[in-house]
C-alpha cells in the first residue's frame, strides 16, 4: 500500500489521542487516588492537560518553523552535527525505555486476566511481530489503522461508561474541592504523563504541509481536550463505582469497574473481556507510535537499513523481559518519568530557545 503524503487535521487528531490514550487510563487511577487522596482527583487531569498544551507550544514552535523534518533531522540543523546527534540518541533511548514500558504493562495484564499459563515471552513477541509488520510499509499503513480502530475505541469506552452508571454512586464523588487546591494541583505530575504522545508531532511532522502548520496550536489542543475529556469521564465514574479508598488498593481499576458489570441471565456475562479486548488495541496503537519512533531514529543515526525495523523489534523485547514482574516495573516508573521530561520538554525547549537566539529558519 502507498504511504501517505500528508495527514489531514482529522488524522492528525485520531494519531495524538490514539497514541495518548494506552496505559494511563489503566494505571493512573490508582496513581492519582494515592497522590491526592480526594473524591475530586479528576480535577488533577484538567491541570496536567493545561500543563501539557503549554508543552505543546513547543512543538508546534519547531514544526512552523522546521517544517517537513522530523525531530531527528532538525536536531543537526539547529544544533550541529555532534550536538544533534547526541539529542537523537537521548530522544531514541526515551522512545525504547517507553515502548517497552507500554508493552510490559500490557503482557502482565494479559496474564493476569485472559492468558495465564501462556509464558510472557510469547506474549510480548507476539505484539511485537503484529506491530512491526504494521509499521514495516511506514507512517501511512500505521495512520490508517489508528483511523480505522479510532471509532471501536470510543464505542467501547462509551459502553463502559454508560453501562457502569447503574453501579454509580453519587455520594462517592462528593463533596467537590473539599481537598486542599495545591495537593489537588501536585496531581498534575502524574496526570502529565498519561499524556504521552504529544511529542509525537515531532516525528509525524514530514507529513504536515506548511499551509497547515498554523492550525497545529488548535489541533494538539483539540487532542489534549478530547483526551483529557475521556480521561475525566473515566475518573469520575471509576470513583463514582469504587470509591476512592477502594481505588488506592486495586492495581487495575478500569479492569475492576468493567468485571462490576453483570448481565444476568444473559448469553455473555463477563464484559471486562469484552472491554481489555478494546483496551488491547488501543494499547497497541500507543506502543505501535513509539516503536516507530525507536525505528525512525535508528534509521537517522545510522545508515539506513531494512535491519533496524527487527533489530528495534529485539532491544524492546530485551528491555521488557527484565523486570521479574509488575511491581518491579512500577518501580522504575519514577526513572521513567525523569527520562521522558528529559525527552520530552528540555530537550525540544533547548531546541527552540537556540533556534530563537540564532534566528535560524528551515525552507522548504
Amino acid at each position: 500500500m502507498s504511504d501517505l503524503k500528508q495527514l489531514t487535521t482529522l488524522q492528525l487528531v485520531v494519531v495524538f489521542i490514539s497514541s495518548m490514550i494506552g496505559i494511563g487510563i489503566i494505571l493512573m487511577p490508582r496513581d492519582l487516588a494515592k497522590a491526592v487522596a480526594s473524591q475530586d482527583l479528576w480535577l488533577s487531569i484538567l491541570f496536567g492537560a493545561i500543563a501539557v498544551s503549554v508543552v505543546t507550544c513547543i512543538y508546534v514552535a519547531l514544526a512552523v518553523r522546521y517544517p517537513g523534518l522530523t525531530f531527528f533531522e532538525m536536531t543537526s540543523i539547529i544544533m550541529g552535527k555532534f550536538i544533534g546527534y547526541i539529542f537523537n540518541i537521548l530522544f531514541t533511548i526515551y522512545s525504547l525505555v517507553i515502548a517497552a514500558y507500554i508493552l510490559r504493562v500490557i503482557g502482565g495484564i494479559i496474564k493476569n486476566y485472559l492468558l495465564d499459563s501462556t509464558p510472557l515471552y510469547v506474549v510480548v513477541g507476539s505484539f511485537l511481530l503484529v506491530s512491526m509488520y504494521l509499521i514495516y510499509n511506514g507512517a501511512g499503513d500505521i495512520v490508517r489503522f489508528f483511523q480505522l480502530y479510532f471509532p471501536i475505541m470510543l464505542f467501547m469506552f462509551i459502553v463502559l461508561c454508560l453501562l457502569s452508571i447503574k453501579n454509580f454512586d453519587v455520594n462517592n464523588v462528593r463533596p467537590v474541592l473539599q481537598n486542599n487546591l495545591l495537593v489537588t494541583m501536585s496531581g498534575a505530575k502524574i496526570t502529565f504523563f498519561s499524556f504521552l504522545g504529544m511529542e509525537l508531532l515531532l516525528i509525524f511532522a514530514k507529513l504536515i504541509k506548511k499551509k497547515k502548520a498554523k492550525k497545529l496550536l488548535f489541533t494538539m489542543w483539540t487532542s489534549i481536550g478530547l483526551t483529557a475529556l475521556i480521561y475525566v469521564a473515566f475518573h469520575v465514574i471509576s470513583i463514582g463505582v469504587l470509591g476512592v479508598e477502594e481505588l488506592k488498593e486495586i492495581t487495575f481499576p478500569t479492569i475492576e469497574m468493567a468485571k462490576s458489570i453483570e448481565f444476568q441471565g444473559f448469553f455473555f456475562e463477563r464484559f471486562e473481556l469484552v472491554f481489555l479486548f478494546g483496551w488491547l488495541t488501543t494499547a497497541f496503537t500507543s506502543f505501535t507510535a513509539y516503536m516507530y519512533t525507536l525505528t525512525l531514529g535508528l534509521k537517522n543515526m545510522f545508515t539506513p537499513s531494512r535491519w533496524f525495523l527487527p533489530i528495534a523489534g529485539g532491544l524492546i523485547f530485551v528491555l521488557t523481559l527484565v523486570p521479574k514482574g509488575l511491581t518491579e516495573v512500577f518501580h522504575y516508573s519514577t526513572h521513567i518519568q525523569v527520562i521522558s521530561v528529559i525527552a520530552i520538554v528540555v530537550l525540544p525547549a533547548l531546541l527552540l530557545l537556540v533556534s530563537l537566539i540564532r534566528r535560524d529558519t528551515y525552507v522548504v
